[in-house]
């Protein structure tokens, strides 16, 4: 957690977010699907905003001030692409670091571990996407990656 704020704290970033991908994942800690779904969210974000992530973590820290400003909307499967896709069209200092990952230690996801989930996380994440990639602000930002 530390690496995830203190580039907040010292002012340098306004974003920081943990990319498994990028970090040591143990085996079966994301499943195919989560790693295309991740790849292809990272293709569209570029081809969009011009930013290079290459996850749609949970593992984030975000400015209090740019996360109010934010007009999320999404309360579901999406919200993480949606804050992703809302920081970087205010052009925010985005910082991307490696993270580590291990498995699942009890229990199934309910939306990487159920053909159900991976549906409706499909159709919410894709909604998510074209609902925030045609609004009005086409402001883009630039990712920073480190490690």
């Amino acid at each position: 957690m530390n690496e995830l704020v203190r580039p907040i704290q010292e002012n340098r970033f306004d974003f920081v977010i943990g990319s498994r991908t990028r970090g040591t994942r143990e085996l079966g800690s994301l499943n195919t699907r989560q790693i295309f779904a991740a790849r292809l969210a990272a293709w569209l974000l570029r081809v969009r905003y011009g930013v290079s992530f290459t996850d749609m973590s949970p593992f984030r820290a975000i400015r209090s001030e740019l996360l109010h400003s934010l007009p999320m909307r999404e309360e579901t499967y999406g919200w993480n692409l949606e804050m992703q896709m809302l920081v970087a069209q205010k052009r925010a200092r985005i910082l991307e670091i490696p993270v580590n990952h291990r498995r699942r230690r009890g229990g199934v996801s309910k939306v990487s571990g159920t053909f159900k989930g991976t549906i409706l996380a499909t159709f919410r994440i894709a909604a998510t996407f074209f609902r925030v990639a045609f609004s009005n602000d086409r402001n883009h930002s630039t990712v920073a990656q480190t490690g």
